[in-house]
């Protein structure tokens, strides 16, 4: 019992861990939701351009140093200078690209273009990704364009930018091809997400479950809206919302780990599952730090990143030392699936990496295609245990269903069993002869017929199990009908030491009917019965013994009666109890019942109204 209870309390602490880490992250999603929709509504950006775009040329050369700038987020600045050729054919277009970075353009000295926040920005320093188009005219041949581009963060000093003069539209079409691959697989993750959420949805409202699926189906739109907030394409798409963008991008990272998590779950034991709950509640913790450090002081989300990256590895960490300990402790039970979070965290591992050595990952396919290849995967096989677990129900229902029919054909068959036309032709003619000569006899006669044909009537739409004082109460009615018509022949005895437990109704009196029509009255014989319950450990043994005549066990087994077999079928099925007699000729019987405490409560609803059925039973 002890045992029992400390399971229960881990459980429930295991419970109560996973709850606190679902509405942590949960929160820390909103929050970042609000802050995203904030940036919506106020990009925070100030861009003043005043050259319109009308025809294309192509030309263009550019040198670069770097200069150091005291006013600047980082204190550097880096400077392009553009000779612009003489004799231009037509118009034409400057064009580049800005990761984090301010962006000033000058023509022969005077500022024609600015990227920069806005004077009333109080959020944040960055302008996102942005790509640059400045018009450059015919007129312009021979002048001097200088460009300024200041990273904001120090971990894009050395960010590269890449100049190009000639047609938007070349430059948007080679980006499309670029992008392509990413922008089909982001879409796919988005899509394949939004499937599973809508198949768990389903799934919880019929059934309840689905709670993995629906963390899979999460994780997977994170990574398909990471994937397509940070391909440069997308950029051209919505040009006005960098910022978002770039938010939207940070934020992907930092909560898609939780989802991740909570999907693998479900192939974990208990003490792993602890373990996963908490490091979820760690990252949500840290995503709420990051943010409040964002608002309160002057430390962006993007200058945290690296302590994202660092809640990153630990769980990476923490899904391979769970796979690692179950296969040592468990062997390799379940074990099949646990290769794919590892490729999911290898692939996570990989885009790290790349973004440490190269400075962004966001041509990075392989973490990609391991993350759908996992997520895939793993939700048709989600699905498909769904579906063996709904055949399964659908299965154990049709079971349950067939058992109570047959139940409810067993009880009506030991009802009728009960009610036989020559035993009530018989006790309507004992009644008939003491109305002639004893009428209070006859009265107490009929009051306990009628009684005895109300309860056999009613336990028809009885399926629950009786208290066994109200059983005996009935066997006592009819050993007092059978004594009416046998006189003294036969002798009831009771030694009750246990009473207090439930018991299938029409239990006793098939067996004590054998008794008086198989022990004494075919053999013309008088006799006693004797009826004995004690408990005995986690059981109540019921004892009925009579001195009859007795009987070979054997060919007791070959025909035995149908109301003997309707006892063991109820006693089985609604109690979980069991029925055992013992004979020998000429020393009598003893039928022995065994039930376990607290097993006689029936284990078949009924479908027609179980309150109703309760009430019959206590009549």
């Amino acid at each position: 019992m002890q045992a029992d209870c400390t399971k229960e309390k881990k459980a429930n602490r295991g419970f109560g861990l996973s709850r606190l880490s679902t509405i942590l992250s949960l929160t820390a999603g909103f929050a970042l939701t609000v802050f995203a929709l904030y940036l919506c509504v106020n990009d925070n950006r100030s861009i003043q351009q005043g050259r319109s775009d009308e025809t294309y040329s192509r030309v263009g050369y550019d040198i670069y140093q770097e200069l150091e700038r005291a006013d600047t987020p980082i204190g550097i600045l880096h400077q392009y200078t553009f000779s612009l050729e003489e004799g231009l054919a037509r118009d034409t277009h400057l064009i580049f690209f800005t990761v984090h970075q301010y962006a000033r353009v000058y023509l022969d000295g005077e500022r024609i273009y600015s990227l920069e926040p806005s004077r009333d920005n109080y959020i944040s320093r960055t302008v996102g990704s942005n790509w640059v188009v400045i018009p450059l005219y015919r007129e312009d041949a021979g002048k001097e364009l200088q460009i300024e581009i200041t990273p904001v963060y120090k971990s894009l000093r050395d960010k590269e930018v890449e100049f190009w003069i000639g047609s938007p539209l070349g430059i948007y079409r080679e980006q499309l091809s670029k992008d392509l691959p990413q922008l089909i697989l982001g879409i796919m993750a988005v899509f394949v997400g939004l499937v599973f959420v809508c198949v768990s949805g389903h799934s919880m409202l019929k059934r309840g479950k689905g709670k993995d699926l629906l963390a899979l189906g999460i994780f997977s739109v994170v990574v398909g809206v990471w994937r397509l907030s940070d391909v440069r394409f997308i950029n051209f798409m919505l040009p006005d919302k960098p910022v978002l963008l770039s938010c939207i991008a940070v934020s992907m990272v930092m909560l898609g780990i939780v989802p991740l998590i909570k999907s693998m779950k479900g192939g974990f034991h208990q003490r792993n599952c602890r373990v996963l709950d908490g490091y979820c509640i760690v990252a949500a913790l840290v995503c709420f730090a990051q943010l409040l450090i964002h608002i309160l002081w002057d430390i962006e989300i993007r200058d945290t990143l690296f302590i994202t990256h660092l809640v990153v590895a630990v769980g990476a960490c923490v899904v391979i030392g769970s796979v690692l300990f179950e296969r040592i402790k468990y062997s390799e039970e379940r074990l099949a699936w646990k290769k794919l979070p590892v490729i999911c965290v290898m692939g996570g591992l990989a885009d790290l990496s790349v973004f440490y050595f190269k400075g962004a990952s966001s041509e990075q396919m392989f973490t990609l295609l391991a993350f759908l290849s996992y997520i895939v995967f793993m939700g048709i096989s989600t699905i498909l245990n769904y579906s063996e677990q709904e055949m399964q129900l659908i299965k154990k229902d049709r079971m349950l269903a067939e058992k109570e029919r047959r139940l409810t054909e067993n009880r009506i068959t030991a009802t009728m069993s009960q009610i036989r036309t020559h035993f009530l032709f018989n006790i309507l003619t004992a009644i008939s002869g003491y109305c002639k000569y004893d009428a209070k006899k006859a009265d107490d006669a009929l009051i306990r017929f009628s009684r005895y044909l109300r309860r056999n009537i009613n336990i028809i739409e009885c399926d629950a199990s009786i208290d066994f004082p109200k059983e005996l109460e009935y066997l006592d009615d009819y050993v007092s009908l059978e004594q009416m018509r046998f006189g003294d022949s036969i002798t009831f005895k009771q030694e009750i030491e246990e009473q207090n437990f439930k018991i299938p109704p029409l239990i006793l009196q098939p067996i004590v009917e054998n008794a008086i029509k198989h022990g004494f009255v075919a053999h013309e014989k008088s006799g006693t019965i004797t009826l004995r319950t004690k408990r005995e450990g986690k059981n109540v043994m019921i004892t009925i013994t009579d001195d009859g005549v007795g009987f070979v066990p054997e060919e007791c087994d070959k025909e035995e009666s149908v109301g003997i077999k309707n006892v063991r079928f109820r006693l089985e099925n609604m109690a979980n109890g069991s029925l055992m007699i013992h004979s020998s000729p000429g020393n009598g019987t003893t039928a022995t019942i065994r039930l376990p405490i607290g097993g006689g409560v029936n284990v078949v609803t009924s479908r027609k109204g179980g309150k109703n059925a309760s009430n019959l039973c206590g009549q």
